[in-house]
This record gives structure tokens, sequence and C-alpha cells, in this order.
């Protein structure tokens, strides 16, 4: 459905709509900040409807890509503000995200960019974490104001008036940073990527048993891809064992960066890294697939997106190929995977991960 101001709502997280219905309202330089809770915005509506000079930012190529096709200029980054002058913000809009330490940076941003007077919009819902950040956005903004209760969702309208010369802590959340590991290899991560401080259990489960899988094939494979790569752990793991080609893709800014920085310094084979959705972006037939497919978008679940992985994973398979998931057990992804995919099979399942290997 349509919202009051024209602005498509009806699959917008709540919070994210409230923030847009703002928009007309404002004037001068607004800095709207869009992550991955704003995969259904409407985006060709918003210059229609406001008369602010519109900036905006995204560390989701599926989003930056949506908006720059509606005309309006994206900026694809890891929360990267550098090329925004000092106080050149009469606005700044942002729902917040789901890791502490990214809302953290965007706020600390926001009080650099924002003219004296100028105003941060905070939209979230308590279970966010909304009013705690407000709070404490309030005690850097030197103000008082309190946030706005709109059913489920809350806004909160803070005003730049004196800096108290802090900042929020966000874990130093632009640098990349070594993450405890196994004795071979050690890999560089930062915030803003999905388990980011970690080895992710059902990747660390995956590859226990990757041997095991590529004994399945009738020949050695030498291409792999790596669909959602986060920092790069499944493909670093996997080249080991004899690729000559490793390709990394993901949505997310941060995860490219960290991804990038683990293939120099630990690969000595051919690769690429390539944003995009669910591998939308990446070209060709591969030998294999590794797959450990997120099911959230955001603080929402997104049945759709293990769709989106398979059908990537189908379309970039060669007709020999064969692909290995590693999903929690309530996902149904064998029952989804029978739509594209004539070979299907739980291979491995400990009771908290299962294995799932797929083929034409």
């Amino acid at each position: 459905m349509e919202s009051k101001t024209g602005i498509r709502s009806g699959a917008e997280d709540g919070s994210v709509a409230l923030l847009l219905r703002q928009l007309p309202a404002l004037r001068g330089n607004c800095l709207l900040i869009a992550d991955e809770n704003w995969p259904n915005t409407s985006w060709a509506n918003i210059n229609n409807l406001t008369q602010c000079n519109i900036n905006l930012v995204s560390n989701r190529f599926d989003i930056a890509r949506q908006a720059n096709a509606a005309g309006l200029q994206c900026q694809f980054s890891d929360w990267d503000f550098s090329g925004f002058p000092d106080h050149s913000m009469d606005t700044v809009l942002f729902r917040v995200s789901k890791e502490r330490a990214s809302s953290h940076h965007i706020i600390n941003q926001a009080a650099r960019l924002l003219t004296a007077g100028g105003t941060l919009m905070l939209t979230g819902e308590k279970n966010d974490g909304v009013k705690s950040y407000v709070k404490q956005a309030c005690k850097l903004f030197g103000d008082r104001s309190l946030g706005e209760k709109h059913g489920n969702h809350y806004l909160a309208k803070l005003c730049l008036q004196t800096l108290d010369g802090g900042h929020l802590p966000d874990k130093d959340y632009g640098q990349l940073r070594p993450i405890k590991s196994n004795p071979e290899y050690s890999y560089s991560s930062k915030p803003g990527i999905f388990g980011w401080d970690k080895i992710d259990r059902g990747s660390a489960f995956l590859m226990e048993h990757f041997a095991e899988f590529l004994q399945g094939f009738k020949h050695q494979p030498k291409t792999l891809v790596d669909l959602g790569c986060g920092y790069g752990y499944l493909a670093c793991e996997a080249s080991r064992h004899g690729f000559d080609k490793i390709i990394a893709t993901d949505n997310n800014a941060a995860a490219l960066t960290a991804v990038a920085e683990n293939f120099s310094s630990q690969l000595n084979i051919d690769y690429s890294v390539i944003a995009g959705d669910a591998g939308d972006m990446v070209e060709g037939r591969f030998d294999s697939l590794l797959c450990n497919p997120p099911f959230h978008q955001g603080f929402s679940i997104d049945g759709d997106l293990t769709n989106r992985f398979l059908a990537s994973a189908k379309r970039l398979l060669n007709p020999n190929g064969r692909a290995l998931f590693v999903v929690n057990t309530f996902i149904p992804l064998e029952q989804k995977a029978k739509q594209f995919f004539a070979k299907v099979e739980v291979v491995s399942n400990n009771g908290s991960f299962k294995l799932v290997a797929l083929a034409h």
C-alpha cells in the first residue's frame, strides 16, 4: 500500500516508513542512511515528494543500485562519510541498524556532519534499542529530546546543540583487525559483517565435511564460488584443496573490504571479489559452490533470500557441478532446493546445522 506521502510502505520496515514520512517537510541538505532494513523502498517516488537536496549512502549493493536506477545519487560504501565536509548537512535520517557498533559509528558521523542546530532523526522499535540510542545521542548532541511513539515504532528528532567532545563507542568501526582463528590461517574482519569477530559455527561445520564433499566429484573441481562470502572464511579454507580460481561475492560493503584483504594476504591463485545481491553479478559457470546463506534482512526474517541464493547456485553451476549449503536445521532448504535441483541430499546434521549438497 501507499503511505500518505505517496511513498510505498506496504512491505517496508515500519520504522523506515515512519522516517520517510518526514521527508516532504525537510529543506536544505539531507543525508539519508539506508542499510539492510531498506530493501523494499520505492526510491522512484522520493525525488518527487521532497524539496530538500538528498544525499544517500548505503552499505548494501542492491539498495545502492536500486536508488541509482531511480535517479538518486547513492554512494555505496562501508559507511564512509569522508567525502562530506564537516557541518554540511541540515538533517540526517537514520533507522537504527541491527549492529550496535554500526549505529554508534553513524551517530558519531552525524554529529560531525550536521550544521549547528541541525537535526538527527532516529527511528526504530523498542526491541531494536532505539530508546537507548536516543538517550546516548542526546548526551552527545547536548539535547533533551524524547522519542515519540507511533504504534510499535519510535521517532526522535535530536537538535545538535553543543558537542560534548566525546563519541559513542563504535569499536573503531572502520578498521580491519585480526580475529581468533586456527593456527594456519588468520583472518582480518571488522564490525558491519555478520559474525565479524568469530568463526561462524555453521561455516566451521561445513569445512569439517568439505573433504567428503569433494570426494563426490568425478574429477577434482578447479573453480569455486563463495556465495555470500562474508569476510571469506569458507573461500580461504577451501583454497587449500587444489582450486585454480575462486570467486567471492557479497552484498555488504564491509564484507567486500575484508574478503579482499584476506584474499590478498592468503591466496596464491586467481581470484575475484564481486559486489552483488545473492550472486546476481557473477557471470559464468563453475565447478563448485559454497554458501552459508542469511535468512534475516535487517531486523526481519526474509524467506525469499534462500530462494535467491538457490536460483543463483543453479545458474552458476556447470552441468557436472555441485553446491554445498549450510543452514540452521529449522530452515527447509532441501524442500526449497527441489524447485531448482534434481539432486538434493542432506549429507550431515549435527542438531544445530545441516549440510545440503545440490547437483543438476
